[in-house]
């Protein structure tokens, strides 16, 4: 089985055209390693997420005043049934967390690995006069199923976990590679092709 191994990303345009590569090169399944990615632009979050999903919600947000903002899937996705599994762990924060969130929430892919960080606040800064500064939060963003994000991240559908954490990285990697080899119906050739 020929899987796409996507890690840390910068921008849309990066992982789009990963994609792209790894389905053209035959691929029978993507493992999307979002492991210690802190996150990014949440638009380009909306952008990535919507190559894997049909229609919906991405993700939400809503003020200290209940007003909701609602970011839906954008259409023409390239990778909607290829099958798919997510690696997270308590290093997968912010933006991150909204794309998990959406995958999740959609049953587009399993989590695997550990709870994510639980960043997922508008936050703006104040200047004080006196030189300083204060961070206010004006919104919170939420899953697609209302799940809130800040403070207390999202749990993955399947749990791996070790005290050592390179153990933990390579258990969870092989937990993965079964579980897409579960979701294919393949099975992975020792030299990983």
């Amino acid at each position: 089985m020929k899987s796409g191994y996507f890690g840390y990303f910068n921008c849309y345009p990066t992982v789009s055209s990963k994609i792209k590569t790894v389905i053209n090169n035959g691929a029978k399944g993507i493992i999307l390693d979002l492991r210690g990615n802190s996150g990014g632009v949440l638009g380009a979050t909306v952008d990535i997420a919507s190559e894997f999903l049909d229609e919906g919600l991405v993700f939400y947000l809503q003020d200290g005043k209940g007003r909701r903002q609602e970011h839906p899937v954008k259409p023409g996705g390239i990778a909607k049934d290829i099958p798919m599994v997510v690696i997270a762990n308590a290093g997968s924060a912010s933006a991150t967390e909204v794309l998990i969130g959406a995958l999740q929430d959609h049953k587009r892919a399993k989590v695997i690995g550990t709870t994510t960080f639980g960043k997922g606040s508008v936050n703006m800064l104040r200047k004080l006069s006196n030189g300083g500064g204060v961070y206010l939060t004006i919104a919170y963003w939420y899953t697609p199923l209302g799940k809130k994000i800040a403070g207390q991240g999202l749990p993955p559908d399947i749990e791996v976990t070790h005290r050592d954490a390179k153990q933990a990285d390579i258990l969870q990697y092989k937990r993965a590679i079964e579980e897409l080899e579960l979701l294919t119906g393949m099975k992975q050739t020792p030299n990983g092709g």
